[in-house]
């Protein structure tokens, strides 16, 4: 027995070979050595059969995109839409119950850019230093926290919340937008961009209806510390000028219009960025289809993919201020009578993603 592994159904079978992914014991068995290091790539040798069983089934705990509009109040444009959007996945379950105050105290220390940062061990004075900040953690909630859920209040707790908040200003206004607004909750995200693949291939509006996309993912951590070299108002942005030029010169003037403008960080959008997060996030299965996106975060933290991202820690005023921003950006699009002209290079939707 092995695990499952999950993967999208699209029904489509194709004629392509199926991927097995073999246990080291297996690979000696059907090489027929004692160990792998003696086999050497390139050489010939004889030919190896073999047969194996695999059964599919659908997943008991289904996961599903949500998918919202508001109408816009244009007869001549609303059938074209502003798309905003988030994803509701996260990364699940730890196989064992951590320490919270344990985790959170080595983080602020060795790992300050939570999971995004390499596992490693601390220096004794880092140890030292950890120490103190668990014991003082502990003292002060009253005991070990034990905790195995990954709860994903930022990452992407902070964007779906948002885009909810988004959409409800928009179905209350006295005035609706010309376009109308396509709200698109992600699922699969954290796997690879399943969901977002998904909807972008079979689109419940017409693919090139969608005039723009509007993603956000992890825009609730804004406190002193929370991003290392951040201030208060800052927003991280990617891709806004990609496709389209129009589009970021259009954010650009929707930020100096606003009572509290925010700090732009564009450091994360430059071409062969080792991070690579143009590829990382929904707006890139929109973006492959060559729709025009802006990606905005308050980037990696302590908690990124840990068992401490939680509510308790979540800048909600810095995160209400990116919500009103990015409002504001998806209502002058949606007021616009014109599509922004692609003077970007658009990919081929099917090849690799490179920032």
């Amino acid at each position: 027995y092995r695990p499952p592994m999950a993967r999208v159904v699209t029904g489509d079978t194709g004629q392509a070979p199926l991927p097995l992914l073999l246990s080291i014991a297996a690979a000696k068995r059907l090489f027929g050595v004692d160990s792998l290091s003696s086999l050497r790539s390139g050489v010939s040798g004889g030919t190896i059969t073999g047969s194996y069983r695999f059964s599919e089934s659908p997943t008991a705990f289904p996961s599903r995109n949500v998918i919202g509009i508001v109408r816009g109040s244009d007869p001549a444009l609303r059938a074209t839409y502003v798309a905003i959007g988030a994803h509701n996945d996260h990364i699940g379950i730890e196989t064992r119950a951590l320490d919270h105050d344990s985790v959170l105290a080595n983080n602020m220390v060795v790992r300050r850019q939570g999971g995004q940062d390499t596992v490693r061990k601390a220096t004794a004075t880092e140890a030292s230093r950890i120490a103190v900040l668990r014991d003082s953690l502990t003292r002060a909630h009253g005991g070990v926290r034990r905790d195995s859920i990954n709860n994903g209040a930022d990452d992407d707790g902070s964007g779906t919340v948002a885009i909810l908040e988004i959409a409800e200003r928009f179905a209350t206004a006295a005035v609706r937008p010309r376009r109308s607004i396509l709200v698109v909750s992600h699922t699969g995200e954290e796997k690879n961009l399943w969901g977002s693949e998904y909807f972008t291939d079979r689109p419940t509006v017409p693919r090139d209806s969608i005039i723009a996309q509007l993603n956000m993912d992890m825009v609730g951590r804004g406190k002193p510390g929370d991003i290392m070299g951040r201030g208060p108002n800052n927003v991280q942005m990617i891709g806004p000028r990609r496709l389209a030029t129009g589009l970021g010169g259009l954010i650009d003037s929707v930020n100096a219009s606003r009572a509290i403008g925010l700090d732009v960080d564009r450091s994360f959008d430059t071409n062969g960025h080792p991070l690579n997060r143009y590829c990382r996030s929904d707006h890139f299965m929109y973006a492959r289809y060559g729709i025009p996106i802006s990606y905005f975060s308050l980037g990696y933290h302590t908690d990124y993919h840990q068992v401490t991202d939680e509510a308790q820690y979540v800048d909600y005023d810095h995160l209400a201020l990116i919500a009103g921003f990015v409002h504001d950006v998806a209502a002058a699009i949606a007021t616009r009578g014109s599509r922004f002209v692609i003077d970007g290079r658009v990919q081929d939707p099917r090849s690799p993603c490179k920032q």
